[in-house]
Formats: C-alpha cells, sequence, structure tokens
C-alpha cells in the first residue's frame, strides 16, 4: 500500500454559532463542539484510508476559551500518525467575531480513528509519508500519544464489569 501525505486528507470546516448550538450563557455548547470535531476529523480518516472507521479515542480535549452565538467557527483536521490500522487525527479550532473579524484560538485535541471492513474487524491503512522535518515531528510525538493511549485503554478494559 502506497504511503500518502497529511496534505491528502486535510480537511477544513466552518459553522456559525446558532441559538440552538448555545448555553444559557450564549456559549456553545462543549458536546456540539465535540460533534463538528469529530465530523471534521472523521473526514480526514475517511480520505486518508479510503475505508469504513469508527472513532477509537479522544484525548487531549482541551476548550482553551470560550465560543460565543453569532462566532464563526474554523475546525482544521489533520493527520499525524498511522499504525497498521489507525489514525491519529489533530484538530484546531478558532472563533471568528462575526462583527469585528477578531479571530482566537479556542480548542485542541487528538482523535484516533479505526479502519475497518465491512464485518467490524480492523483493517490495514496507507502509511504516512514522512517528507519534512514538522511531519516528522508530528508522528513521533503522535507515536508517543499512541503508546499512552494503549496504556489507558489496557486500564479502562479492567474497569470493565464482568457482568451487569
Amino acid at each position: 500500500m502506497e504511503s500518502k501525505s497529511w496534505k491528502d486528507s486535510f480537511a477544513e470546516l466552518e459553522r456559525i454559532v446558532l441559538p440552538t448550538d448555545t448555553n444559557p450563557i450564549n456559549d456553545l455548547y462543549g458536546g456540539r463542539l465535540v460533534e463538528w470535531i469529530d465530523n471534521v476529523a472523521s473526514i480526514t480518516a475517511a480520505r486518508h484510508s479510503r475505508r469504513r472507521n469508527v472513532t477509537g479515542s479522544i484525548d487531549s480535549l482541551f476548550f482553551l476559551s470560550p465560543i460565543h452565538l453569532g462566532d464563526i467557527v474554523h475546525l482544521t483536521s489533520r493527520l499525524n500518525y498511522v499504525t497498521r490500522s489507525t489514525m491519529e487525527v489533530e484538530v484546531d479550532v478558532y472563533a471568528e467575531d462575526s462583527l469585528t473579524g477578531d479571530k482566537k484560538f479556542t480548542t485542541t485535541c487528538f482523535l484516533t480513528y479505526v479502519a475497518i471492513t465491512q464485518d467490524g474487524k480492523p483493517t490495514e491503512v496507507p502509511s504516512l509519508a514522512l517528507d519534512d522535518e514538522d511531519t516528522i515531528r508530528r508522528f513521533n510525538e503522535g507515536k508517543k500519544r499512541s503508546e499512552a493511549r494503549l496504556i489507558n485503554l489496557q486500564e479502562a478494559k479492567k474497569k470493565v464489569p464482568k457482568e451487569i
């Protein structure tokens, strides 16, 4: 399988914050933002793998500043790290005041997607082309996060009750 550049799967999404997206103080619900993040990241995973994908994890999700009613939300999504069947996608979120044009960085996170076959089994994805220093750095950082996620996954599995 031929390797692919992160540029082949890069995705962007823009949304305007409407009243139905906000909490009682007119800030964007965190859950709505997570929905948008998962949506744009899944586009990146689909473009890279050209397979069915499921969200495996979301981590390091930080809400750094609020997003307000009427703001334009800009999400960017890029691939950082790939294993045989998983892909780490980084999403950065910016808010733009629709009246002034002022922009601020609001959120960042990493999501892991697993490529699957029709019967739900993990399947191979293309490797990531490591064609510049930034991509190599992101790949190495992604590898460390992936190793930490595997440890966290094993710990989470230990908490699953044997019977319900």
